[in-house]
């Protein structure tokens, strides 16, 4: 079975390469417009003003000195694309991008974010007992026993070889469908931590992309893969998707009522969860900012399991806290959220939670 996916975004998503874009190297601020800079241009026309001479006091600038305010516009030489907004931090990260500067939509990130769908919905239909003595001891492959006890022992003999996602479409540079984003660590009471600045796909953004499910996977032919079992699990994906996105989102409107701060943040939950889908529509959190509940399936473990994981891998610890450090399990885990934060009154107010979009799903002969 072939799928045309039409996956629209309801709110910011970063998708993130890693690399930190600077102030002056990468980007330039001008009026409410950020720019990310051409810096081999900038520096060959620095070289060719000079005459061809090497005037190395002023290449040795960043090239956003260089470049004249009024050289940075849309079809400039100098610029690789605009960012809508500002920012006082003098580090971005980047959203991730394909060789020519356009964004898309990963199909690995889809695929991950479904990974999680089904390994939660394996653990909530009891369709395997977990086991947390067989987890592993480093907490970034901890979950790599379960995930084999799911879905297959080896890449070779994994159910999600059948569910083949292909990267999105690529959209134009011109408009740019980045935004420049504030997000910032809120912890239950509201309070804000340090702020972190990100290029993040608009709300709105449209993406198209086709999932395929390996129909020969599951025939007689490939029994020895032993996949037909958990087949509806790829046949049903939406209404799986939407179930359990629907019990994460009553868990974020929980949390969100802790604090006034959040009614923002509370009304945005309270429309997705009315949301009245399609058969084959589902909505999806993936990307960074999706937190630890869209990426493990801790959060359909027993009060008692999690609070073993928590202690055995020191979940929540601080950066700077000492060896002895443990998790006061009175406290609720995770105990803050990434969100979309502005200024308003002197005051730092959340507004957008990140990576919520909506998948549409048509088959195709």
């Amino acid at each position: 079975m072939i799928y045309r996916l039409t996956v629209s975004l309801i709110s910011p998503v970063h998708i993130g390469t890693g690399r930190v874009l600077l102030r002056d190297y990468d980007f330039k601020t001008v009026g409410s417009t950020t720019w990310v800079l051409n810096q081999d241009a900038i520096l060959a026309d620095a070289y060719d003003r000079a005459s061809g001479q090497a005037d190395w006091n002023r290449l040795a600038l960043p090239p956003g000195q260089l470049v004249r305010d009024a050289e940075l516009h849309e079809g400039s030489p100098f610029v690789r694309y605009a960012l809508a907004g500002t920012t006082t931090v003098d580090q971005v990260r980047e959203q991730i991008k394909n060789v020519y500067g356009q964004c898309y939509l990963p199909g690995s990130s889809l695929k991950g974010a479904l990974r999680t769908v089904l390994m939660s919905h394996a653990l909530r239909a009891k369709y395997w007992q977990p086991d947390l003595d067989a987890l592993g001891e480093r907490r970034e492959w901890a979950g790599q026993p379960w995930e084999r006890a799911v879905f297959g022992p080896d890449p070779n003999r994994d159910l999600l070889r059948a569910l083949v996602l292909a990267d999105s479409d690529t959209l134009p540079l011109s408009p740019s469908p980045l935004m420049l984003l504030n997000a910032q660590v809120f912890t239950a009471d509201g309070r804000p931590g340090s702020p972190i600045v990100v290029e993040a796909l608009r709300p709105d953004t449209v993406f198209h992309t086709t999932l395929r499910v390996d129909d020969y996977l599951f025939s007689p032919a490939a029994r020895a893969l032993g996949f037909a079992d958990r087949r509806q699990w790829l046949t049903d994906l939406a209404r799986i998707a939407n179930q359990i996105s629907q019990a994460r989102i009553a868990r974020e409107q929980e949390w969100y009522r802790s604090h006034p701060a959040f009614q923002t943040v509370l009304s945005f939950y309270n429309q997705l969860a009315k949301a009245r889908l399609g058969e084959r529509a589902f909505i999806l959190q993936i990307g960074w900012g999706a937190g630890w509940t869209a990426k493990s399936v801790g959060f359909w473990l027993p009060k008692a399991a999690q609070d073993a994981l928590r202690r055995r891998y020191k979940l929540g610890r601080p950066p700077r806290a000492g060896r002895d450090w443990q998790p006061n399990l009175a406290q609720p885990f995770p105990r803050s959220r990434r969100l979309r934060a502005h200024r308003s009154q002197n005051q730092v107010l959340p507004d957008w939670p990140l990576g919520w979009m909506l998948v549409e799903m048509e088959e195709v002969e």
